[in-house]
Order: C-alpha cells, then structure tokens, then sequence
C-alpha cells in the first residue's frame, strides 16, 4: 500500500465565492425535477408531497428573522429550463418562494448582506455547505410526513436511480482511476480530513476522518434522519463513480453519514481488477 494523500485542512471558516443566483436555480432545479418524477410515477403522492413540503418550510421561515435586505433578494426570481416548455414548479410559485427563503436561512445570509448589493459575495465553507445541504435533505425527509420511513427511503432511492439511469451517457471525464485523488484534494480539501491511497494499480481508497456535510446536519438537527440524508447525499457516489468511467466501481460499507467513524472509499478500475474485493474492516482501523 501507498499513501497518496493526507489532509487534515478541515476548515469551516474558510470563505470562497458565491453566486446566491446559480446555488438557489440549482436546487430549484433538483426539487423541479422530483415533481415531475412524481407527477409521472406516483400521482398519488403529488399534492400531499407538495402540502407537506410547504408546511415544512413555512415552519422554518417562522422561527427565523431576517433582514429587509435579504428578504428581497430574488424576490421576483423565475426559474428556467432549457429545452423544455414546462416547468412544474412555475405552477407552485408560493412553494418556490418559500424554498428560496429557506435557502437564504440556511446559508445565513444575515451575517454577510448589511446593504443592497449584488448576488455574489464572499461567503464561509460551512454556510456554504448549509445552503446547499439543509434544503436537499429538506426536500427528502418530507416524506415521512405522509408515508412510513421505510417506504420513503426506497421512494427516493427509486427516484435517484431513474435520474441516473435516465441520462444520456457522457464521454468519460476520467482516464484513470487514481485520479479520484486528485479531485477528493482539488474538490473538499476544506470541508473534509483523509487520507488516500494506493492498494494496487488500478485500485485507490480514502479514508475519510471528518465530514463537513454531516457536521452541518448535525447542527441544523442533532436528531436528523441518518438513512435518508445518506440517499440525500452520498448513495449518488455511486452513480458518479460510473459516470466519470463506465470502467470504474465503487465499493462502501461505512459513512459518517450514518453514524461509523469513518467513510471507506475504495475505486477500482475494472481494466486492470476484475474481481472487487472491498479492504477488510482491520485495514481501514489501521489506516490513518
């Protein structure tokens, strides 16, 4: 085994650039595209996902003041999407209202905006990570509101599936899979600690200690819904795994998403292993 990487740079206070604008029409984006996969699959479900759904926002915007500035910030928004006619959530515009101020909320926009000014600002990693995170898993655990938990978490995990599946297949975005590094280094650096490595060619993992995301759901809600924020936001993995290479396959048993100490990424090039043998338990305790 080689050691490719370590980083321990976790840093919440780290600030980057911010386009409220691009944030806000992607998730926006995100919550259209669920409607429209559940006015296709399960009609039934439309409109008590839709009461359930405002009434939890509109719950959240009421234990929250904010300021005369951000509230009117995209006040007069319109979502668009190319290359279709129809946009559901442009029928539900007090819905979308209430989810751009939840992401407002989220991304604690009192701290940054004291006057008018433009939509893009320096913003720190962790409030970042709010925006973006909180109304995602905001969008999922709805469900439980009207139907059992069970149920909803194999709804979603249905939903991510046919997103993926339903894609058109890309050209790869990577050669090689020791590349995972590099981008783990270039992409979360500050928002989380591990380490990487090399088992054999065609076959790299990282270990990771620390996780801003589940620190953000740990502070919006010590009590959040494990199972359903990891389909909210780590089952994906897999799916991207295969898109950057229909020759790579990722293999997890654990996630600090759900509460073990660690996540044990393990990417293996299937050019060069045919047959995925996911590290033993003790390997990964021993790895730091």
């Amino acid at each position: 085994m080689i050691i490719l990487e370590r980083s321990d740079d976790y840093d919440e206070n780290f600030e980057i650039d911010f386009n409220l604008r691009n944030l806000v029409n992607t998730i926006l984006m995100h919550l259209n595209s669920f409607l429209e996969y559940l006015a296709d699959n399960h009609p039934d479900q439309f409109l008590p996902y839709i009461r359930a759904l405002g009434k939890k926002l509109s719950d959240i915007i009421k234990k929250e003041e904010v300021s005369a500035v951000v509230f009117s910030l995209l006040r007069n928004y319109r979502l668009k999407q190319k290359g279709k006619d129809l946009v559901i959530l442009d029928f539900f515009r007090l819905l979308q209202s209430k989810l751009i101020e939840v992401i407002k909320i989220s991304l604690n926009l009192n701290k940054y905006y004291f006057s008018k000014r433009g939509t893009k600002l320096k913003i720190k990693l962790f409030d970042r990570t709010k925006g973006r995170i909180i109304p995602n898993y905001l969008i999922v655990v709805v469900l439980k509101d009207f139907m059992q938990r069970e149920e909803a978490i194999e709804f979603y995990k249905e939903y991510i599936d046919y997103v993926y599946e339903s894609k058109e297949v890309a050209p790869p975005t990577m050669e090689y899979v020791e590349e995972m590094v590099e981008l783990f280094e270039k992409e979360y650096k500050h928002t989380h600690n591990f380490v990487a490595f090399k088992q054999v060619e065609g076959q790299i993992g990282v270990k990771v200690k620390k996780c801003m995301i589940r620190e953000v759901l740990r502070d919006f809600d010590e009590n959040y819904d494990k199972e359903l924020a990891y389909y909210a936001v780590c089952y994906q993995d897999f799916h991207t795994t295969k898109r950057m290479n229909k020759n790579f396959s990722l293999t997890r048993e654990k996630t600090v998403m759900i509460g073990n100490s660690y996540c044990d990424f393990c990417w293996v090039d299937k050019r060069y292993e045919k047959e995925i043998k996911h590290p033993e338990k003790e390997f990964w305790v021993d790895l730091e």
